[in-house]
């Protein structure tokens, strides 16, 4: 029996996982007591392990499928850092007018050239902050989001050394277990005993839900062939595991559970009928909940209405980002990049 690899809900899985993270953020960093409930019905790390998975799944796909290794980087490349580098670029100048500095003061500040240098070759972390801005705020962070997304770079550039390193055993399962059980003692040493959480968040650590979405690929045909019975399986475990902090099976009894539910309930597909939406809502969200953090405008109005209007911008914002940059480079530049490196 044939499965299709197109019968899908990815894009309502990735919509859904967004809406999670920012729900999330809205939460903690309005500080609002009446919101502190959006933290309680949401979990941003189940949905970046969520995104970790569907992307092993599908950058998997796009790896075989594709000629070569330099038209893979550059599929890679145009899906991620256009918007990547706007988001940077325009929230360094548009945030400016919400500086405590002057705007001659705000340009002259080397905090300002940092912030950008940093941000464009994704060590987020060296400089997150803008200078004058959001230092009243639970984080002086700008985007706090953007620390996957140098994450995601790794999984794509490594990719290509898993299948290669894949290629030199018998059996592509015994290289995952070998990939799993290494990205697993690197998160566990890091966050548990030298108490490092930042660095055991980081590509190898976080490979275990990557491979996991790998591995579904390799196997997809012997894998649906008993879909039903290992969705339930793997849901329990990953509850179960969940609820004990039992975290070595949860990667890939959770990265099961996704990939299976994409297809199980693939009636779902039409919600990417009219754009992919969920890079644009990732990456713009947080430095908009600072900024009205920042404006007070939680204290002053109603929380509820300020979180409404965060999210409907947070959505105008994606569909915009989607339409004017993120669907225009792909489009522009597809036909032209792809033929050149053939």
């Amino acid at each position: 029996m044939e499965f299709s690899l197109n019968k899908n809900c990815f894009d309502f899985l990735r919509l859904f996982f967004a809406f999670n993270v920012l729900l999330s953020h809205i939460g903690e960093l309005s500080q609002d007591k009446e919101l502190f409930f959006l933290q309680k019905i949401s979990n941003p790390y189940l949905a970046i392990n969520g995104f970790f998975v569907i992307s092993g799944f599908l950058v998997a796909k796009s790896y075989i499928r594709t000629n070569n290794l330099k038209t893979y980087l550059i599929k890679r490349v145009k899906r991620i850092i256009p918007a990547y580098i706007f988001v940077i670029f325009f929230f360094a100048i548009f945030l400016s007018f919400f500086s405590k500095l002057s705007l001659l003061e705000y340009f002259s500040s080397l905090q300002l050239y940092r912030y950008i240098g940093w941000n464009l070759i994704f060590l987020n972390f060296m400089e997150p902050c803008l200078p004058g801005l959001f230092q009243e705020n639970l984080l002086c962070a700008v985007n706090g989001s953007l620390w996957t997304i140098k994450v995601e770079e790794s999984f794509y550039l490594i990719l290509p050394i898993i299948f290669y390193f894949f290629k030199k055993i018998k059996y592509n399962w015994i290289g995952f277990i070998i990939v799993y059980v290494l990205s697993f003692s690197f998160y566990v040493y890091f966050k548990f005993y030298l108490d490092k959480p930042i660095i055991a968040k980081q590509m190898p650590g976080m490979l275990t839900y990557f491979g996991t979405g790998v591995f579904i690929f390799l196997y997809f045909s012997k894998i649906m062939k008993h879909k039903v019975k290992l969705l339930i399986l793997c849901s329990v475990v990953s509850l179960i595991s969940y609820i004990n902090s039992f975290y070595f099976l949860f990667p890939i009894s959770f990265g099961f559970v996704v990939i299976l539910s994409a297809y199980t309930f693939s009636s779902l597909n039409y919600f990417g009928k009219y754009g992919d939406f969920t890079y644009g809502l990732y990456i713009f969200h947080f430095p908009l909940i600072q900024l009205f953090k920042s404006l007070k405008l939680f204290e002053k109005y109603n929380s509820f209405l300020i979180a409404f209007i965060l999210v409907l911008l947070s959505v105008l914002f994606a569909i915009l980002s989607w339409f004017l940059i993120e669907k225009r480079f792909i489009s522009r530049y597809n036909d032209k990049v792809l033929e050149d490196a053939n």
